[in-house]
């Protein structure tokens, strides 16, 4: 066992943790800072991408391997984004100066964590199988992190569009 695989199996212990509690619980919705995190994910993603991949060690495997796991996890969190619940809150909630004030609170409950423990499993299930066919682009941090990353992006995405709908009907 390398020390990347430890530290990407903590990771992964650690994003299912954090996301998974916050699937579970009603939290204050401010679509600005629901972008923030896909976005710092998917930048250290990129960044480690390009501190440890070679462009001319990168195969048609690892390439094709790349884009299953984002259109599965781009697949996934558009549904979890779907299956949010919505509640107004009694008055708006002033979060901060950087987040904004909340007019409505969310979770996407015990599907979301199901949904969020698919997105774990298929990570890993290709994971395992790309390594075992060659690639090792797969086993990458960088590409763990941008798996993460469009999975909260397309979720935010829905989520967004499902909470402008819900705010036009409800005004």
């Amino acid at each position: 066992m390398t020390l990347q695989t430890v530290g990407n199996a903590l990771l992964i212990l650690v994003a299912v943790g954090w996301i998974g509690v916050r699937q579970m619980a009603w939290r204050p919705v401010a679509i600005a800072r629901m972008w923030r995190t896909p976005a710092i994910m998917g930048l250290v993603g990129i960044i480690l991408l390009i501190q440890t991949v070679k462009p001319a060690a990168l195969t048609p495997l690892d390439l094709v391997v790349l884009v299953v796991e984002l259109v599965i996890s781009l697949g996934i969190g558009a549904w979890m984004g779907a299956i949010a619940h919505f509640r107004r809150l009694p008055e708006p909630l002033v979060l901060d100066r950087d987040r904004g004030v909340a007019t409505y609170e969310s979770r996407t409950g015990a599907w979301g964590l199901v949904l969020w423990v698919a997105v774990i499993v298929v990570r890993v299930g290709i994971d395992v199988l790309a390594g075992m066919a060659g690639s090792h682009l797969a086993a990458s941090t960088g590409v763990i992190l941008l798996m993460l990353a469009a999975n909260r992006a397309a979720r935010t995405l829905v989520f967004a569009g499902r909470l402008d709908r819900h705010a036009a009907v409800t005004a």
